[in-house]
């Protein structure tokens, strides 16, 4: 049993929707290193101490635990070692041949004494028979399967680690001369088969728990973002995101605000008591708080990036300055309003917004206009405009002069589409013209992309 192993546990944990935190999985190995593998009680007491947090979370605790460590306890200890018995009736030293691995290569005796896998099936000795099986998993490294077909393959491997090669050949020897002793052998070999197929199928189940959600959440930060209504958990999966970047930001907004050290004036503040005790004192920064418009087009096409958009800039609101929202499609208006009594959850808000303005026939030209026309007075150094659209006009003049007044007049403009940049300029798409007058156009087609997007953002204006 080494940190592997527990590495590999809190996989299963994480898989079976217990969240784990880095810092908790090393409190963890400090456990592991006091208490050690051997008492299974008191690591599971430990752990769950350590590692559930609420009480759905030790439920799923316990029963991951149970199913990962059923028999690692036994696979810390050597296996114990098979009693004197009386070989079968006719004896199996003619068979030959040895298994490999636990038991493996020679150990048929010389003299015709069963193999150690034989005599501990003929004793029945069940914790000796476990032990061993656990052995032989760790040999065949079980928890490398990943898919339901590799199940035989590993049960095998798993078989042969425990010496299923001399039992066979010691059955096959008994069975040519007709000894009876081969009947009970045989079906307790076919019950030991049984078992390692089942804790086969019970670690193949613990990974793909723990595989599926990685490769679930993987395939939804990289599917596009209109195909994402066929996921289920998304909304969970984006304010995971969120929360990550919320984390990431707030350490980085409180260095903002506590400023840099200032080595110098420290230094000599504390000449006067020797340095001891040293008083800190930090460079501050004075900064102008930041202003972010959002304006979403919240056409057919392009509805779903400005739904995860909206859900990502409203779920990491705390560490974002002051956001005002827009909406245009057939008709152009400010949201703002529609999230102040969202209470956190901007999952309605974000359903009304687009009740309210989605449809079809977008006019990017006339939509600036009047974003232009309303927010004259409130643009200054100081503010981000944010736009996401496909800048498809309908064949429309695309009115650049009007973002060109919202550039001159911002601190920067930021286009998201979430077309691929080989469509841009294609077809009624106005993108060219747009793309001098912004500090930086990204492609935005789905979950991973609109994470760095956000994450870029939040850089920028802490």
């Amino acid at each position: 049993m080494s940190t592997a192993t527990l590495t590999r546990f809190i996989k299963a944990l994480r898989g079976a929707g217990v969240p784990v935190s880095t810092a908790e999985t090393l409190d963890a190995a400090r456990v592991v290193e006091q208490i050690g593998f051997a008492d299974r009680t008191r690591l599971k007491t430990a752990l769950a101490i350590t590692l559930a947090k609420t009480w759905p979370d030790k439920l799923r605790f316990s029963q991951c635990f149970d199913d990962f460590f059923q028999f690692a306890a036994s696979a810390a200890q050597p296996a114990p070692a098979a009693g004197p018995t009386a070989p079968p009736q006719g004896g199996a030293g003619d068979a030959g041949g040895g298994g490999s691995g636990a038991g493996g290569q020679g150990e048929q005796g010389e003299q015709g004494e069963p193999s150690a896998l034989a005599q501990l099936l003929a004793q029945g000795d069940r914790a000796a028979l476990e032990a061993r099986m656990a052995q032989a998993m760790q040999a065949a490294k079980v928890w490398q399967i990943r898919v339901i077909t590799q199940k035989g393959l590993f049960a095998r491997r798993v078989m042969q680690a425990m010496g299923a090669q001399a039992l066979d050949e010691e059955l096959l020897a008994l069975e040519q001369r007709g000894d009876p002793a081969a009947i009970p052998l045989r079906a307790a070999r076919t019950a030991l088969q049984q078992q390692v197929i089942e804790q086969v199928n019970r670690e193949f189940l613990l990974q793909a728990r723990a595989e599926g959600q990685g490769l679930r959440e993987r395939a939804m930060r990289e599917v596009n973002l209109r195909d994402l209504h066929e996921f289920r958990d998304v909304q969970a999966l984006v304010q995971r995101m969120a929360r990550r970047l919320m984390a990431s930001h707030s350490r980085r907004q409180q260095t903002a605000r506590r400023g840099t050290l200032d080595m110098r004036r420290t230094l000599t503040a504390s000449v006067r008591h020797d340095g001891l005790p040293m008083r800190l004192h930090w460079k501050k920064t004075r900064r102008t708080r930041a202003q972010v418009f959002v304006i979403c087009d919240v056409s057919s096409s392009v509805a779903a990036a400005a739904r995860f958009l909206l859900l990502f800039l409203y779920a990491v609101n705390d560490v974002l300055p002051r956001v005002r929202s827009f909406a245009f499609a057939s008709r152009f208006g400010e949201v703002s309003t529609f999230f102040d009594g969202s209470s956190g959850d901007a999952t309605a808000a974000v359903d009304q917004v687009l009740a309210e303005y989605a449809g079809s026939g977008t006019d990017y030209a006339g939509m600036l206009e009047q974003f232009w026309c309303v927010n004259e007075a409130a643009l200054n150094s100081q503010a981000t405009v944010i736009i996401l659209g496909d800048a498809r006009n309908n064949n429309l003049p695309p009115g650049q002069q009007w973002l060109q007044r919202i550039s001159e007049r911002s601190r920067q403009v930021l286009w998201l589409n979430p077309e691929g940049r080989s469509r841009w300029g294609s077809g009624d798409s106005e993108m060219p013209a747009y793309l001098p007058y912004c500090r930086h156009a990204l492609p935005c087609r789905n979950l991973a992309q609109l994470e760095r997007f956000v994450d870029l953002l939040l850089k920028d204006l802490h």
